[in-house]
């Protein structure tokens, strides 16, 4: 059986996508923190960090501040925080999904 390889980017396009849903949707109580991927289930120090702010902030408006001040390499914060995650809804299953697979040793990340 091949194994699957997905290029870092790649990685953190979908991770994003699962913390601008999150985002979205956390500090509303729209979705249950059980349902949001761990902190381990993110790949790159980008989504890492993200995570930390949404997480521990207080409110949606501290963390969107908080985030507005990063300057995180491969990630637009402007974008970030003006896109809509609405439509992100697969993302952190997808987030918790790879990471399961890439412990597994059925998915590998490209070597940068």
């Amino acid at each position: 059986m091949a194994r699957e390889t997905l290029k870092r980017i790649d990685i953190l396009r979908h991770e994003l996508k699962a913390l601008r849903f999150i985002l979205d949707n956390f500090h509303s109580g729209k979705i249950e923190r059980a349902t949001i991927p761990p902190r381990d289930d993110f790949q790159s120090e980008q989504g890492r960090e993200l995570y930390d702010i949404i997480m521990k902030a207080s409110s949606r408006e501290n963390a969107e501040e908080k985030i507005g001040e990063l300057d995180l390499d491969d990630v637009d914060i402007e974008s970030f925080l003006r896109l809509s995650g609405e439509h992100y809804y697969t993302y952190p299953a997808l987030v918790r999904e790879r990471a399961e697979e890439i412990r597994a040793g059925r998915l590998k990340v490209e070597a940068a």
